[in-house]
């Protein structure tokens, strides 16, 4: 009775925290609530088919250490994850885990024993340098006759002007740009982490481009609602993948990268807002200054994306 009891908590809080805590409470991007989402499957396929336990019937001590230890062993032997991915899938684990312990005090020490399980040791890969002659070539190879081309060049400017995540600008609507205002102070207003908003200026080359795009693909009286931008699909405007946009610059870097073998020919969407940020260092931006524009609650978060050329 105790463990069916468990079960029934343990099976509420799961929906509870898929549905409405992770991105309604937290707001975590489509990417993160992707990667929770596939810890707490995979974990479940690890208790099924290695411990014989449905997930019907998960319980209190279903999340052991053991389990927990075990189940990242199998990650690594059957599933091929990198130590990496091991450590990601395990900090989803423990965030469902700490959230079942507040939601009822009996798996209070169940979450507090999570905790204690280790990350995998793995070598942090050095980040890649993306000079400022780099990103000129990479935005020299767009083709801008064609509507595509168009675009994309519009989309990766705009992540690399303003230094944004991914789906911060494919979550953009119509609504949240402005590039009416007289003085010239134009600005974008941006849904971050965590549901913070920031509204970082927009230059003007920047607003030339954006206003060139909206008319091409909004026509002159635009939706407010609508995504800047979008695919067709199924007669509807439909939010891009990032999955998709990342494959569409890697095409861009390979041409760059035969022009210029400082592009790297892997490049996606983040290292842009890398770059941005040590761009602006380069130019002389204050270092508070770029936090605020990038988003971070924390300077060292900051200081973390910023890659200082020996130049």
């Amino acid at each position: 009775m105790k463990k069916l009891t468990e079960s029934l908590i343990i099976a509420k809080a799961m929906r509870e925290w898929e549905k409405v805590y992770l991105p309604e409470i937290r707001a975590l991007s489509p990417h993160t609530l992707r990667s929770y989402h596939e810890a707490i499957t995979l974990y479940a396929i690890f208790m099924k088919n290695v411990k014989s336990i449905d997930c019907d019937n998960l319980a209190g001590d279903s999340f052991s250490i053991v389990h927990i230890q075990e189940w990242m062993l199998w990650l690594k032997s059957e599933r091929s994850c990198s130590n990496s991915t091991c450590n990601q899938r395990l900090a989803g684990l423990k965030n469902f885990l700490n959230f079942l312990s507040k939601k009822d005090i009996r798996f209070v020490q169940m979450g507090m024993e999570a905790r204690e399980v280790k990350q995998m040791r793995y070598v942090k890969p050095a980040q890649v340098e993306i000079t400022q002659g780099a990103i000129k070539t990479l935005f020299n190879v767009f083709d801008l006759k064609t509507k595509i081309g168009k675009r994309d060049f519009t989309l990766f400017y705009l992540i690399y002007s303003i230094g944004a995540r991914i789906d911060e600008v494919l979550s953009l609507k119509i609504s949240d740009i402005d590039l009416t205002q007289p003085n010239g102070k134009n600005y974008i207003a941006v849904l971050g982490k965590g549901a913070k908003r920031r509204s970082p200026p927009i230059l003007k080359e920047v607003a030339k481009v954006l206003k060139g795009y909206i008319e091409m693909f909004h026509g002159k009286k635009p939706n407010p609602g609508d995504l800047l931008f979008f695919v067709h699909y199924d007669g509807r405007k439909k939010k891009l993948t990032q999955e998709a946009v990342n494959k569409r610059l890697k095409i861009y870097a390979q041409k760059a990268h035969c022009i210029n073998p400082e592009v790297s020919e892997n490049l996606h969407c983040h290292q842009l807002r890398h770059a941005r940020a040590s761009h602006w260092l380069e130019q002389r931006l204050n270092i508070v200054a770029i936090q605020r524009l990038m988003g971070h609650s924390d300077i060292n978060t900051t200081m973390r994306y910023i890659f200082v050329s020996t130049e």
